[in-house]
């Protein structure tokens, strides 16, 4: 259980940013910036959703003795953050990153998911 403790702090922490970054957006974007507040949506969307998944992969990873689960779970948070930051960045007026970083991001997400998978059917 203690192994999991981490991600399931990190899912938690991605759970409250995500409530304040939605509070944020909502009264911080000109609601005229159709541009920012989509791609807004488009970070808040995705990180409301990986905070539920880590909190799941958490769980999962405190009733299994896959280390797989856990780095998958560690590499979803690392992309999750990578992406949804860039885009939070981005809506806001700060393109500090402008080549490659949230594509990467979006890539490490989804290799994140590539070890969850190829670990759950190694482990059943």
């Amino acid at each position: 259980m203690t192994e999991s403790r981490g991600l399931a702090v990190t899912a938690a922490l991605f759970g409250l940013t995500a409530v304040v970054f939605a509070a944020a957006g909502a009264h911080v974007l000109p609601p005229e910036s159709v541009d920012s507040r989509r791609l807004w949506g488009t970070a808040l969307q995705m990180h409301f959703f990986h905070a539920a998944a880590l909190l799941a992969i958490a769980a999962l990873a405190a009733t299994r003795n896959a280390p797989g689960i856990r780095f998958g779970g560690w590499i979803i948070a690392i992309g999750a953050l990578l992406f949804c930051g860039t885009l939070y960045l981005r809506a806001a007026g700060f393109d500090l990153f402008p080549g490659p970083l949230t594509p990467f991001g979006g890539g490490i997400t989804m290799l994140g998911w590539c070890v969850l998978i190829v670990t759950l059917i190694r482990k059943g």
